[in-house]
């Protein structure tokens, strides 16, 4: 098990402890992405008669890599989830900025941080981007992920280790 894997899945669950929290996570991380994909669906690279991608895209590709480097497993369940959001938000940008996405974007943006707040507020901890930001950001969907498979009895050893690490 690589210990980088451990050591980020300590550190995010230090800030997530309670089930409560987890479950506000479960609905906040997913709609706080799928607003940011609507962001980032907006701004597109393209070459004539290439190709065109988005942000969106290319952050979708750039999460999966490192995710499958942390775990294959997990890796891959997280980046199900990217891309199932990712495809549904350029259902909403493929316009432009278009005054529905703005409002999509708003929206979820919102609701997603109101959830994750609640949760933060029942778990009595200030969110783990206010000490990290970068790799909160990052890992959050990869931790959901891992969270959900914990409940099917699945990774366990990972599981464990984050808590005998916690504990240490």
């Amino acid at each position: 098990m690589r210990a980088k894997l451990v050591n980020l899945m300590q550190s995010y669950y230090h800030y997530h402890t309670k089930k409560w929290t987890l479950w506000t996570h479960f609905i906040g991380i997913p709609l706080v992405t799928f607003s940011m994909f609507i962001f980032f669906g907006w701004i597109k690279v393209s070459v004539p008669n290439l190709f065109s991608l988005n942000f969106a895209w290319i952050g979708v590709i750039i999460f999966a890599i490192y995710y499958l480097y942390l775990d294959l497993l997990i890796g891959a369940c997280a980046s199900i989830l990217l891309i199932v959001l990712c495809a549904i938000a350029n259902l909403f940008t493929t316009q432009g900025l278009t005054g529905l996405s703005i409002k999509l974007f708003l929206i979820f943006f919102i609701l997603g941080w109101v959830f994750q707040l609640i949760g933060h507020t029942i778990e009595g901890k200030k969110p783990a981007l206010l000490d990290n930001f970068f790799e909160s950001v990052f890992i959050a969907p990869f931790f959901i992920s891992a969270e959900m498979l914990f409940m099917f009895g699945i990774k366990k050893d990972i599981e464990q280790a984050m808590h005998d690490d916690i504990s240490t």
